[in-house]
């Protein structure tokens, strides 16, 4: 009993830290998921990515492939995909080749709306602080 209690505790750390690295690495926002979705289908962690589907994997142990698998048939469309860490190991992206470019454009092109919105979100500022000035 101990050990599963073990392996749940390491499988809830290893989804913080996933989600954390991930929002890092992609500036955009990342949270444990299956707190809020529940379902066996949902993803380890929920992002501004809604096309990727993410299983965190947090063992020493398995088989990227049977792992992949999982995250296919939970994907239900979405890009699949696993994050992996061993112990004292940095984290890797498991994805299949055929959805590399789709999970790329992705990225890409939440990265651009992200700037966009900032660049907006300046303008406006610009915007609202120059009209003050006007009437000063």
């Amino acid at each position: 009993m101990a050990k599963k209690l073990n392996s749940r505790a390491k499988g809830k750390s290893g989804e913080l830290q996933a989600a954390k690295i991930w929002s890092k690495t992609f500036n955009v926002s990342a949270r444990r998921g299956c707190q809020f979705s529940g379902g066996p289908e949902s993803p380890d962690i929920v992002t501004d990515h809604k096309e990727i589907h993410i299983e965190v994997k947090r063992t020493e142990r398995g088989n990227p492939y049977n792992w992949i698998a999982q995250a296919v048939v939970d994907a239900r469309g979405k890009i699949p995909c696993v994050l992996h860490r061993r112990n004292n190991q940095g984290w890797l992206l498991i994805l299949r080749l055929e959805d590399a470019p789709r999970f790329a454009k992705t990225i890409t092109e939440q990265g651009q709306k992200l700037v966009d919105e900032n660049i907006s979100i300046e303008i406006q500022t610009e915007d609202t602080d120059s009209s003050g000035d006007e009437d000063a």
